[in-house]
């Protein structure tokens, strides 16, 4: 996951699964907002950064750490938004210049994902950081702390951890992180601030046209799945009843002889057809006809027994439906 640390929080884990993203968005926009907005899921996290109410850039990282920005990303975002039903939205404060080094960080390329600390000659990178004159940021984190130090032209431009709204000067935050068991670091080559595009997103992008999309597709998937549903529900309850009619039948030759089969056929005909020997009204009219039937073919035992296995039957098949 791509974890940014926290600024000066203005909400945090709010339910995705009541919001909508253009209306978030409006919302951030009109307030002027500058900071950033994170939306996390499961196994994936989304990063939208507003400079005074200007959607400057977004970035969504998922699974085995694939990336997708702009209007990629906005659409794998509103399709997590409607599909998953869960999630949390965390938006941060942050002062104009820490935002613009946000920006800068998800435009930028990766030169080191997820290395031990503890296996890193740290002191030789930070030197070829200075020697390169790099623009970049290194993170330094555990799976609940983080922190970042921004370079421009190989030198520290200061440090940013939990709680912070604009870039610092003290060191002290990221050497205790640093020195915390399991600690790891990223180090990312980022543009300059001249070389962002000042584009807004919310300008550019039909929000709205991706959210109904996504919506559409979301309901679309769910209708066909119920309509499959329910076609395997109505084969399968076709076919056992069509296995009890054969059941009942072979009771009845049984019990009654030849002319049993053509009894139940007929009472199943003349009450529209087998779907009645479940039907709790239906059964017990079946048993009565039944037993009215045979009294006049064969013994009382007789009957007993064949109105008891075919009760069994009828419960059986309606046990599994």
């Amino acid at each position: 996951m791509f974890l940014l640390p926290k600024g000066s929080p203005l909400f945090e884990n709010l339910a995705v699964s009541k919001l909508k993203l253009p209306d978030v968005l409006a919302k951030l926009s009109n307030g002027a907002f500058t900071g950033y907005a994170s939306f996390v899921f499961q196994s994936s996290t989304a990063i939208l950064v507003f400079e005074a109410g200007k959607f400057v850039s977004v970035l969504v990282e998922g699974e085995n750490g694939r990336r997708e920005a702009g209007f990629e990303a906005l659409s794998a975002l509103t399709e997590l938004m409607v599909t998953t039903g869960s999630g949390a939205l965390n938006v941060y404060k942050l002062s104009k210049d820490l935002t613009m080094c946000i920006h800068a960080l998800l435009e930028g390329e990766t030169l080191y994902k997820a290395q031990a600390l503890n296996l890193i000659d740290i002191k030789t990178l930070l030197e070829k950081v200075k020697e390169d004159q790099m623009n970049g940021c290194l993170r330094i984190y555990t799976d609940e702390h983080s922190a970042m130090i921004f370079y421009k032209g190989g030198n520290p431009l200061g440090f940013f951890h939990d709680g912070s709204s604009d870039i610092e000067t003290s060191s002290s935050e990221s050497q205790k992180i640093a020195g915390l068991p399991g600690a790891k670091i990223d180090l990312f080559s980022t543009k300059s601030a001249e070389e962002l595009m000042g584009t807004n997103l919310l300008e550019v992008t039909n929000i709205q046209k991706i959210w109904d999309t996504s919506v559409s597709l979301h309901k679309s998937g769910i209708d066909k799945t119920n309509l499959e549903r329910q076609e395997r529900d109505k084969k399968l309850v076709s076919q056992k009843l069509a296995e009890l009619e054969e059941q009942v039948k072979l009771i009845a030759a049984e019990y009654i002889g030849k002319l049993g089969p053509g009894i139940v056929e007929k009472e199943i005909s003349e009450n529209g057809g087998n779907s009645f020997l479940i039907d709790a009204d239906g059964a017990e009219k079946f048993m009565k006809n039944i037993e009215r039937a045979a009294k006049l073919l064969v013994s009382g035992t007789n009957i007993k027994l064949m109105l008891e296995k075919l009760s069994s039957a009828i419960s059986a098949t309606k046990a599994d439906l």
